[in-house]
Formats: structure tokens, C-alpha cells, sequence
């Protein structure tokens, strides 16, 4: 699930052309940055890949979520926009801390998540994972996955407390989805804060 964030002063309308869709995270980000040259695309994984060679270490997880949002909190200040936080976003508190900095930085906030056939297949998305994410892991993340994230959703949801979240392991916000269920394709027509099924960007 992602995460766009418009800077609502700056934004300006842009035609969707269905056909330049693409699958991958790679093909979807050159397609945001054809959409929206001056598009930010921020995820956690960034703080894993060093000369284009991703090692996941978990426990460094929390410093790459904080490194992240300083990220993401750096391109709002500067009216950075559209700012899409690509990251798995499993569960609603996860986002709240980018959902906080779009409110504060007057940015609106699209919910967006995969609408690849296959987003929920277990089968599918372990074939898929690059990341060598157990099946397992992957059967748990979809059972713990959060449906119908709104804005209000996101802003009230609480973190669990680490004794809690230690039976889902420690990388549950460890990226999945994004890599392996990209959106197709962005709505550009400025709506308020939705749920996350609304097209993307």
C-alpha cells in the first residue's frame, strides 16, 4: 500500500494514460516521474540498498522507518509534490506518522493499494517477492493486512506495544507489496482524503 501526498496549493491537473502501464517497482516509479517530473518517491527499503544492492537487516528496521519520515518530512517542508511513501503499510498505524506531517503541511492524502489480480495470492506473491520473504511471513502479512484505511482511520490508530507486535516478527513493516503489486496507473483529479482503494497519485 502507498501512500501519496499532494501539496494542495501546488497541485496541478495531468491526463492518465492507461496504455504506459507497467509492472514493477522500477517501471512504476519511471512512470510516476513521466506523470509528475517533480514527484519524491520515498521508501524504507532505500536505507537497505547501497550501489543497487539491497541487504535487508532487521534490525536496523526502526532507524530506516525514522530516516524515512525525515525524508518525507525534509520534501513537505520544501513543497515537494506529489510525495509518494512507498512502503508495505500493512497495518493503519503504520502510515500515521506521514499522514500527521501531510496534515500539518497542508498536503492532501491518497490512499493507494495494489489492483493486481494477484495481491492477495499467497502463491503468487511468494513467486514474485524478491526479497526471499518466507511464505509463511507473506500468509501472515495478508492476514494481517488492513482493509479500508481512511484518513481518520489512520490518524487515530495506535501502535501496538512491542510484546504485541514481537508475534508478528520484527520486519512486519518489512517492504512486500510495493515491489511486487504495483498500481497500473494514477487518478489526477484532486479529491480529499479517501480510503486506500482510490486510484493512486
Amino acid at each position: 500500500m502507498q501512500i501519496c501526498l499532494q501539496n494542495i496549493k501546488k497541485w496541478k491537473s495531468k491526463k492518465n494514460d492507461s496504455t504506459r502501464q507497467e509492472e514493477g517497482r522500477v517501471n512504476r516509479d519511471k512512470q510516476l516521474k513521466y506523470d509528475y517530473p517533480s514527484a519524491v518517491v520515498l521508501s524504507t527499503d532505500d536505507f537497505f540498498t547501497r550501489n543497487g544492492v539491497y541487504v535487508f537487516e532487521p534490525d536496523f528496521l526502526e532507524d530506516a522507518h525514522k530516516w524515512n519520515q525525515k525524508r518525507a518530512r525534509k520534501a513537505m517542508k520544501n513543497g515537494k509534490s506529489p510525495v509518494i511513501i512507498d512502503n508495505t503499510n500493512i497495518h493503519a498505524w503504520e502510515m500515521k506518522p506521514y499522514v500527521m506531517m501531510a496534515r500539518e503541511n497542508s498536503y492532501e492524502v491518497i490512499f493507494r493499494e495494489p489492483d493486481t489480480p494477484w495481491k492477495f495470492n499467497v502463491h503468487e506473491l511468494t513467486r514474485r517477492n524478491i526479497h526471499d520473504v518466507p511464505r509463511q511471513k507473506i500468509q501472515r502479512m495478508k492476514e494481517e493486512y488492513e482493509h479500508h484505511v481512511t484518513f481518520h482511520s489512520v490518524l487515530h490508530a495506535q501502535q501496538p506495544g512491542r510484546d504485541d507486535r514481537s508475534a508478528t516478527g520484527p520486519s512486519t513493516a518489512h517492504s512486500l507489496g510495493a515491489h511486487h503489486s504495483p498500481p497500473p496507473g494514477c487518478s489526477h483529479r484532486p479529491r480529499p482524503a479517501r480510503t486506500r482503494t482510490l486510484p493512486f497519485c
